[in-house]
């Protein structure tokens, strides 16, 4: 009697938390970076087998999940800095990230298993840099990309200055922010103790805005961008998952098309935004003794792919510095370079993206006790970055901890910590730099 009523608070206790996370999430997400626990604690787990989790890496796991019905919700939070130094000026950014959630659902019958997962692919990235005093004028030129409609208003208003050739905008403070937000439905399939299969769709909505203006003054600049899109996935799992597996899964890429509106000035514009496609492998390997040993790799296939116009420009990367110093100069015939040497405009300047992760579990007191390491490379070339948000490779070392709360819940939490690697653009004259931890927890009940 005493079990069974034990059983019902709990279950109560459960769904009065999934009813917070999921009005959370309707409300939209406010800030981070997308990992579970698990992730944060192991970063690795493309190769996840037999855990919910599975669900937001490669769902081709949940072949090997034990009969049920499963919930699962998160969330993380984040602290991040990021600093570039410019021309004898310099600024920080350290708004953190206070929740990004993630959710899933997962009914596992035989040998199939149905799944629905929400998550962030990419977090959600906020940044505020603010210099009331000498302004911010030579980063806001290169950083915020102006259009002519915006520099004519800014000029007309006497918000520009010139320096040298240039002609800059007169800015003190920059703040932005985006999101993806993913949902997924899809199945996996045992065929066998030995091949098992995934697949699914999903559909990912972005989310972003920047405004820029003077402190005290008011807003110069201001833009607000939506779009869906939609994707595919697939995967398979080759090995037993009580001893050794190999999986594999491939993303489609996403084109999420949408309208880019310009608050300030009153118009509005066809935009896109994307993900590239990946491709996904792990390899776990489990000992008699509940050890596991998990390696992830991932590639995202982001970098140019030989379409669109190409000439010797589009072979060394480094040689597009042309195009910025000839426009300066004021050759204005120079200015179409940009356009000639881009090519495909979405692969301009970018270069896949590599991930790779090692982590064990270990049981340890009657939890699962784990850390990790993973190093995830640079996707864009110095050309193209942006010093107020640069794209910059990193290190991840994380531990934590996953235990069974009761008999129907479990509790997976993490902390990790990145170190970014330093790069410098423009021929050295501008460093940009960046850390970041986080902290990460989930709930899994087991509904029946």
């Amino acid at each position: 009697m005493r079990s069974g009523t034990k059983r019902a608070m709990d279950r109560m206790f459960v769904t009065g938390m999934l009813l917070v996370l999921l009005v959370s999430l309707s409300g939209g997400a406010a800030a981070g970076t997308f990992d579970t626990g698990s992730y944060t604690r192991t970063q690795s787990r493309a190769a996840a087998v037999g855990v919910i989790d599975a669900a937001y890496y490669n769902p081709v796991g949940l072949a090997a999940l034990s009969e049920g019905f499963y919930l699962d919700a998160g969330y993380q939070v984040m602290t991040k800095t990021t600093a570039y130094d410019m021309a004898f000026s310099g600024g920080e950014d350290a708004t953190p990230s206070p929740f990004i959630p993630n959710f899933a659902a997962v009914y596992k019958q035989g040998k199939g298993a149905l799944f629905l997962s929400l998550h962030m692919p990419e977090g959600v990235e906020l940044i505020e840099y603010r210099k009331p005093e000498g302004g911010m004028p030579l980063v806001s030129y290169f950083a915020l990309n102006l259009d002519p409609v915006q520099m004519s208003t800014l000029r007309n208003a006497g918000l520009t200055l010139n320096l040298g050739p240039l002609e800059l905008p007169v800015v003190t403070y920059v703040k932005a922010g985006r999101y993806w937000l993913q949902g997924r439905l899809g199945g996996a399939f045992a065929l066998n103790d030995m091949i098992a299969l995934t697949g699914g769709i999903a559909c990912s909505y972005y989310e972003g805005d920047r405004s820029a203006g003077i402190l005290d003054a008011g807003t110069v600049d201001k833009l607000e961008k939506n779009a869906v899109g939609w994707s595919g996935l697939f995967g398979l799992m080759l090995g037993k998952a009580d001893r050794a597996v190999l999986t594999a899964l491939y993303s489609t890429q996403v084109i999420a098309r949408g309208t880019e509106k310009n608050v300030k000035y009153s118009y509005t514009r066809v935009m896109e935004e994307r993900l590239p496609d990946y491709l996904l492998i792990g390899v776990n390997f489990k000992t008699e003794d509940k050890a596991s040993i998990q390696l992830s790799y991932q590639i995202a296939f982001s970098g140019e792919r030989n379409y669109g116009t190409r000439n010797l420009l589009t072979r060394n990367h480094e040689i597009g510095f042309l195009d910025w110093i000839l426009v300066a100069q004021n050759a204005s015939s120079w200015a179409v370079l940009p356009l000639i040497a881009g090519g495909n405009a979405q692969n301009y300047k970018h270069k896949d993206r590599h991930s790779i992760g090692l982590g064990i579990e270990l049981q340890v007191a009657g939890m699962l006790i784990s850390s990790g390491i993973s190093y995830t490379s640079q996707e864009k070339y110095p050309r193209a970055q942006n010093p107020l948000d640069p794209d910059l490779a990193r290190v991840g070392v994380g531990a934590g901890a996953k235990f069974q709360a009761s008999d129907i819940i479990t509790i997976d939490t993490g902390s990790a910590y990145y170190f970014y690697v330093t790069d410098r653009m423009l021929f050295h004259s501008i460093k940009m730099n960046k850390t970041a931890w986080s902290w990460g927890i989930s709930v899994t009940i087991k509904a029946i």
